[in-house]
């Protein structure tokens, strides 16, 4: 059922239309090339066949197809990319799980009823008083409505009453997240007399709320509360206004991460939209590299007395891990962002333009704590910034700041380079604490890799040349996904007497027939793209492709061969074993004829 499903929803979307809702994208023969959006790079090795309904980036090895695409770039799962694009194409998704897919979609149907009603109640006389609280922020009507803000009742049980009235159960509310179970039994609804904050998944789906007390009501109460983690609602995962604020990141190439949910609000209304809030919770992992899928530059505009930037301290530490370029931005004018765009918006758009790089920020900082003429001053300042310095994950920017640090100090780099190390020993670094040495890593791409992938693409695109170029390679694919691949096309060789487009054509369609609908990026249907792609993405440089392909299986052999002599070289050595001297001498042989070639 998935199978036609997918099927179904790719001819109605192509590749390139759905790609390049999200790329520029320019024209390379039969395909399209662009900057890869999932690694800086400088020249475009972003790939994508419109005839393959494929994309690969021959720069970081990332590829699939629209499913794929889709999962990485709006860090999604699987089934969520099938919705959100299955959507796109007015297509009917059937239910793979009905029972788990009933429960989330009536959680959905609540938490969305939910927000209407909400929506409605700013409407009653004590929600006229929460809309005037909003106004008297400075938000105007539009924004408002733009990130549908409400008002839940001053009532223990007016929201589950409208839920029950819809044919919802108690316990169908209770997953929710809405209501609370009462010790004595039954439930009450968890907000009340609140101005609530609708939280969106990517797709723009509400999952939950964070919620802020009416100004003046029950001081007891804590200011803000948020929805507790739900089927739908993963608090770690999800960073407020990031639906509405994709876009505007991926174009300014930053993200800025500010406290609150009126912080975001406000500064929509400024135009200054590349913003995102973790809802009052501390900056996770997870949300840093959701981040970094849309830019590589974070900005975090906080409170700076020590409060705030105590606050902003862990997530500032995680972003320098994971190789983020991280700045600050002062806050010109009031206590937060949402204060400063009321008092003046010019002020905040202004400020967004200008931040401070966060090592800068760091040193001005430090260096104002204490007297770096005293001995305990340097002692104290280099403790605090050397910590800071080796959460850095990039060794260029980590050893700059280290100089620096030598230079302002007036100390030898050596002396400061030993004080960091035996800081390092005294306690464990914030890189081991949040496990990014663990974080597992692609294997490099090798010459034979590329060479094995630009052969079978030849072999794709050019069957014509198999008899003369590509008749005795079993041995020289190493990669068992290319050789099961060359394997079954020379096995039909053999059979059919010669090999051809059409037959060429009719091993792909068995290939994608057993191909993983979720795995299409390592699928062995993906190698085959690739292996086109890898040809055809030079395809205007190539003059003989003939002599091309021929090079390519030429330089495939040599490194194999090699590789053999290397390794008889090193048993002669170890065991000093004269008998294969005769098979020393063949192999140096073979691989002079192919020198010659």
């Amino acid at each position: 059922m998935l199978d036609s499903q997918t099927d179904e929803i790719k001819s109605k979307l192509s590749v390139e239309e759905v790609l390049s809702a999200y790329l520029q994208t320019q024209r390379a023969g039969r395909n399209l090339k662009a900057k890869c959006p999932f690694h800086n790079e400088k020249t475009p090795s972003f790939m994508i066949s419109p005839e393959r309904q494929s994309w690969h980036c021959f720069g970081c090895n990332e590829g699939g197809d629209i499913f794929t695409f889709i999962m990485k770039i709006e860090g999604i799962e699987f089934y969520d990319a099938l919705k959100l694009l299955a959507q796109r194409a007015g297509v009917q998704i059937k239910s793979h799980n009905p029972e788990n897919d009933g429960k989330k979609r009536n959680v959905f149907e609540i938490v969305e009823m939910s927000r209407k009603f909400f929506q409605e109640c700013l409407k009653i006389k004590n929600g006229k008083l929460a809309l005037r609280y909003l106004q008297d922020r400075g938000l105007t009507t539009d924004v408002i409505e733009k990130f549908e803000l409400g008002y839940a009742p001053d009532s223990w049980d007016l929201l589950s009453k409208f839920l029950k009235s819809k044919g919802y159960s108690e316990t169908d509310i209770a997953i929710t997240g809405m209501t609370v179970k009462k010790d004595q039994g039954g439930y009450y609804d968890r907000f009340r007399n609140r101005i609530m904050f609708p939280i969106n998944n990517i797709g723009g789906q509400t999952i939950g709320y964070s919620s802020r007390v009416m100004p003046g009501s029950n001081e007891s109460q804590a200011k803000y509360i948020n929805t507790p983690e739900t089927l739908i609602y993963n608090k770690s995962k999800v960073l407020y206004g990031l639906d509405k604020a994709k876009s505007a990141i991926r174009q300014k190439d930053l993200c800025i991460m500010v406290e609150g949910n009126m912080d975001v609000v406000a500064s929509f209304q400024a135009k200054v939209e590349n913003v995102v809030a973790t809802s009052g919770t501390a900056l996770t992992l997870d949300q840093i590299r959701i981040i970094k899928r849309y830019t590589k530059n974070i900005a975090f505009s906080f409170d700076t007395d020590s409060a705030g930037i105590k606050a902003a301290n862990r997530g500032i530490e995680m972003a320098l891990a994971e190789d983020m370029n991280v700045s600050v931005i002062a806050i010109p004018e009031g206590k937060d962002p949402a204060d400063c765009v009321k008092k003046n918006p010019e002020l905040w758009e202004k400020a967004v333009q200008n931040p401070k790089l966060i090592m800068e920020f760091y040193f001005d900082s430090v260096f104002s704590k204490y007297d770096c003429d005293h001995i305990d001053g340097k002692k104290k300042i280099a403790e605090e910034l050397l910590g800071i310095i080796g959460n850095i994950s990039n060794d260029i920017d980590r050893g700059y700041y280290r100089n620096m640090l030598s230079d302002k100090l007036e100390l030898d780099e050596k002396i400061i380079f030993e004080y960091e190390n035996k800081i390092k020993r005294e306690k464990s670094g914030f890189v081991e604490r949040i496990g990014t040495n663990n974080i597992a890593k692609k294997r490099m791409i090798t010459r034979e890799d590329q060479l094995q992938q630009r052969i079978l693409g030849f072999i794709i695109l050019y069957p014509q040349f198999f008899q003369d170029l590509f008749l005795d390679l079993e041995d020289y694919l190493p990669d068992d996904r290319i050789n099961g691949i060359y394997s079954d096309i020379k096995n039909l060789y053999q059979k059919e007497g010669k090999i051809n487009d059409e037959l060429i054509g009719d091993i792909k369609n068995k290939i994608a027939a057993k191909s993983s609908i979720q795995d299409q990026g390592s699928s062995i249907l993906h190698i085959w793209n690739v292996a086109a792609l890898a040809v055809e993405k030079n395809i205007d440089e190539i003059g003989d492709m003939r002599k091309e392909a021929k090079t390519c299986v030429v330089n495939l052999k040599k490194i194999r061969l090699k590789k053999e002599v290397k390794e008889l070289e090193i048993k002669m050595k170890n065991d000093a074993i004269n008998e294969d001297i005769e098979k020393f001498d063949k192999l140096y042989k073979e691989l002079n004829d192919l020198e010659n070639k």
